[in-house]
């Protein structure tokens, strides 16, 4: 798996994204840090696992994967031990961006810019759990399209609270600890939900 990915993503993908966190925040400041923990975060990840799905239709993994001496839950928990290292991944990646933008800019408190890696942590989780039960159920184009709408979602809750009251955001700042404990308290339950659902799919694909 990690090959294939060295292969597919390659360390060009990782330049340019590092070229653009950084072309973010020059001409952006604040505001490209919201870009890159909302957008361009789960975009990466998300791109990773239908990059993983591609290849497995392509290479029929999946016929293979199922007459193997494993069980459906061993097959459908790979998938989702690698989509909980991508999270895990981008919230470093979050974290960094975020102390690096505290340091820079220093605009809001920084609870605000934790509870932003949170946030994005959450965003990060909410795309895989959605992408990889439609992935199990009609493919790898299904996934993709609910990567398209999930980014549609997300710009129209970035345009929302750019014209809505920004004491909301200050206020989850201040309070980071409660909205932090909720928050992943409700991704660890969709998680838990997906996987059961993905487990349910794959059964009845190769049944």
């Amino acid at each position: 798996m990690g090959q294939l990915l060295k292969k597919k993503y390659g360390t060009a993908r990782l330049v340019m994204d590092v070229v653009i966190i950084a072309v973010l925040l020059a001409v952006l400041k604040d505001t490209g840090t919201i870009f890159i923990n909302f957008l361009l975060i789960p975009l990466e990840a998300a791109s990773m696992l239908i990059i993983l799905t591609n290849c497995d239709e392509q290479w029929k993994w999946g016929k293979y994967a199922a007459a193997l001496p494993v069980s459906k839950k061993q097959i459908v928990g790979s998938r989702y031990m690698f989509a909980g290292i991508s999270a895990l991944c981008g919230f470093c990646a979050a974290l960094a961006v975020n102390v690096i933008s505290y340091l820079c800019f220093r605009t809001y408190d920084f609870g605000y810019y934790l509870f932003l890696s949170a946030a994005s942590f959450w965003v990060v989780l909410l795309f895989l759990s959605f992408i990889l039960p439609s992935n199990y159920w009609l493919g790898v184009n299904a996934g993709f399209a609910v990567m398209f709408v999930l980014l549609i979602l997300v710009i129209a809750a970035g345009v929302w609270a750019k014209f809505a009251d920004h004491g909301i955001l200050e206020a989850v700042g201040s309070h980071f600890y409660v909205f932090f404990v909720c928050g992943f308290a409700g991704v660890l339950v969709l998680a838990a939900v997906s996987y059961v659902l993905s487990v349910f799919l794959l059964k009845r694909r190769y049944v």
